[in-house]
Formats: C-alpha cells, sequence, structure tokens
C-alpha cells in the first residue's frame, strides 16, 4: 500500500469530530452505575439507554446519504454534532428514565449522522488509503475514551457531578465550527444514495454487526462486570476501565501504522484472535489485576475491529462510499441496540458474567464472515 498519505484540514476536523461522537457514545454506557442508582432502574432499563442509541442511529444511517444530498458533506457535519449535544444536554438534564433513554435517543441520531459523514467523508477524500484515515479516526476516539474515563474520574474525585464530564466537551465542536467556517470538502465520487449492494457487501456488514456487538458487551456493561466480580466501588471500577480503552487505544495506533502495509482482512484475523485471548482472562477474574490484564488485552483486539471492519466493508464497493457507509453504519447501529439489552436482560435472568458469555459468540461469528468475505475477494481478484 502507497505511504503518501496527507492531512488536510478536513482530515482533522473529520478526527476531531470523530473523537467528539466517541466521547459521548461512551459516555452513557460508563455513567448507567449512577443511573441505575439515581432512578433506581433495573440492568434491563438502564440497557435501554444504549438500545435507544443504536436505534435512532439505525435510522441515522439510513437516512444519511440522502441528508447528505440535500444538506451537503459539511454542512451535515455541523447539524449531526449540535444535535448530538443536544441529546446530551437532555440526559443530563433529566430525573426520569423516560427524558434520559429518549434524550440518548437524540444523541443517537445525531451521533449515527456524524459517524457515517465523517467515514463516508474520509474514505471518499483519501481513495486508497482510506484504512489509514480510518484507523488514524478512530485512534482519536480511543483518545477521546480515556479522556472521558480521566474527567469521569476527576469529577468523582472533586466530588462533582458526573454531568460536568458530560457537559464540559460540548465545547468542541463550537470551537471546530468557529475556527473552520470556510471549510468545504467535495465528493470525489458519485453519491449514490439508494440502489442495491452486491451479497458480498451484506457478509461483511454482518461481520460488522458482530464486531461491534462485541465491543459494546464490554464497553457497556465493563465496569459493572468488574464492579461485581472484584467487589469494587462505581468510582473504582469506572476507573479501571481505562485499561481497557487505553488497550483500545494501543491497538488502533498499532493498527493505523500496520495499515500502511498490510491488507486489513489480515489485521481483523490477528484483532479477533487477540480479542478473544483478552476475554478468556478477562472472565473467570476475581482479582483486579487479572480483571485489568484481561481488559487491556480485550482492548487491544478489539481497537482494530471496527476501523479495519469498516474499511474493509466500504472498499468493497468504493464507488458508493456514502451509501456503503450509512448501511454500515445502521448494521453496527443494530448490534448497539442488541448486544447491551441482550447482556441486561440476561444478566437480569441470571448473572452478568454469564450474560457477558455472548462476547465469544460474536467473535466466532465475526471469524465465519472474515472467512467468507476473503474468499469472494480472492474470486474477484483472480
Amino acid at each position: 500500500m502507497a505511504s503518501t498519505f496527507h492531512r488536510d484540514r478536513f482530515t482533522w476536523v473529520a478526527y476531531v469530530l470523530l473523537a467528539y461522537f466517541a466521547y459521548l457514545q461512551g459516555a452513557p454506557g460508563l455513567v448507567l452505575a449512577y443511573l441505575r442508582d439515581e432512578l433506581e432502574i433495573s440492568y434491563a432499563v438502564a440497557g435501554l439507554h444504549l438500545s435507544a442509541f443504536s436505534a435512532f442511529a439505525i435510522v441515522a444511517g439510513l437516512l444519511s446519504a440522502w441528508l447528505e444530498s440535500v444538506l451537503g458533506r459539511v454542512r451535515l457535519l455541523w447539524f449531526a454534532a449540535v444535535l448530538m449535544g443536544a441529546g446530551a444536554v437532555g440526559l443530563t438534564a433529566g430525573s426520569v428514565a423516560a427524558v434520559t433513554i429518549g434524550s440518548v435517543g437524540v444523541m443517537g441520531f445525531g451521533g449515527g449522522l456524524l459517524l457515517a459523514t465523517v467515514q463516508a467523508g474520509l474514505a471518499d477524500h483519501h481513495g486508497a488509503l482510506r484504512a489509514v484515515a480510518l484507523a488514524e479516526a478512530n485512534v482519536a476516539a480511543s483518545s477521546s475514551y480515556l479522556v472521558l474515563i480521566a474527567v469521569l474520574s476527576a469529577t468523582a474525585a472533586l466530588t462533582m457531578s458526573w454531568r460536568v464530564a458530560v457537559l464540559a466537551v460540548l465545547a468542541v465542536p463550537a470551537l471546530m465550527w468557529w475556527r473552520n467556517r470556510g471549510l468545504t470538502v467535495e465528493a470525489t465520487h458519485a453519491r449514490v444514495v439508494r440502489g442495491r449492494l452486491p451479497g458480498v457487501f451484506w457478509i461483511a456488514a454482518t461481520m460488522l454487526f458482530c464486531v461491534v456487538g462485541a465491543e459494546w458487551c464490554i464497553t457497556a456493561w465493563g465496569a459493572s462486570f468488574v464492579e461485581a466480580a472484584v467487589e469494587l466501588p462505581a468510582d473504582v471500577a469506572i476507573a479501571v476501565m481505562a485499561g481497557y480503552f487505553g488497550g483500545v487505544l494501543v491497538g488502533r495506533m498499532a493498527g493505523s501504522r500496520l495499515a500502511h502495509r498490510h491488507d486489513p482482512t489480515r489485521l481483523l484475523a490477528y484483532a479477533l484472535v487477540v480479542a478473544a485471548v483478552g476475554f478468556a482472562i478477562l472472565w473467570p477474574s476475581t482479582q483486579l489485576v487479572q480483571a485489568l490484564i484481561g481488559l487491556v488485552l480485550v482492548g487491544i483486539g478489539i481497537g482494530n475491529l471496527f476501523p479495519m471492519g469498516m474499511s474493509l466493508t466500504v472498499a468493497l464497493v468504493p464507488e458508493r462510499a456514502v451509501l456503503a457507509s450509512g448501511r454500515a453504519v445502521s448494521a453496527g447501529s443494530f448490534a448497539v441496540l442488541i448486544a447491551p439489552l441482550t447482556v441486561g436482560t440476561l444478566a437480569d435472568a441470571t448473572s452478568l458474567k454469564a450474560a457477558l458469555g455472548v462476547m465469544p459468540a460474536f467473535l466466532v461469528l465475526a471469524a465465519g464472515c472474515l472467512v467468507l468475505v476473503h474468499r469472494a475477494r480472492t474470486r474477484t481478484a483472480a
């Protein structure tokens, strides 16, 4: 793969906005422990917050290509960022589950539009080097997860509300808009907003569903799992999740460098193995050190699953990057809808430890889809 990768103004704006998206996307999962205590809700009802986010993100993914054709790429970026921030305000202001769940739904719609537009923009803008751009963008996203944990830990240490940590990030899109008001970017490929995608794309989209499902088993319930397994206070359990998000960051940094020289298919295969090994260490843990090691390894593996999976999926139909990105976001959002709610419901019926057994099932299914996609690509290239 060529190494002449250029980061222009749009690229940096896209990176920062994806980091903003990731910060707010991660917030509901990390504050579930607080919400369960404050609102006195069950695991299943708490999981509905993440399900609401993903349900509305699914709709956003289906509408993103059409909205981009109406508003234009840059206007849609700023609109999506504002909408996501408005939902975050509602989450912090809500005092009953119906309001907080609805607000997270607004976050999901804005976030889905933002994610689809950023990914389509980067894939379209950088062409053959889309894997590098998407990997670097997800390094920025991973960094923001660590920032989120740091800010949540700082507010807890200062006896401030978790709401301060959520609201603080809203200054980011405002500052980015002010500094980049004249930004203009045009798509270099035809903007196909409807039509049929090939069968191999849907196999790849299923793989993306599985890897996102595996990721959100840990992102949503990792802190609660560690809290119960190691018997830690909620604040400490959230802080321990820094090991997981740190692993995600390390994995994505390594992946962004390896993407210059290696095919995403090979990187995905390695990442699935590392994630499975990490889960095998995490799942039986009762001591903090073992849990932390497991979280780090799971994070390193999971860190590359989404960016490489997205790159591979969109690369199957490069002439339809906007349409493919929107459909891929819907597939990933559907996983965020299903995985946390499934784990939460099973946890109420059995235990959270037993419920997290769905994660390795996701990894196995993803590996099967990856094999099918690889075979299809090999036949096409022959």
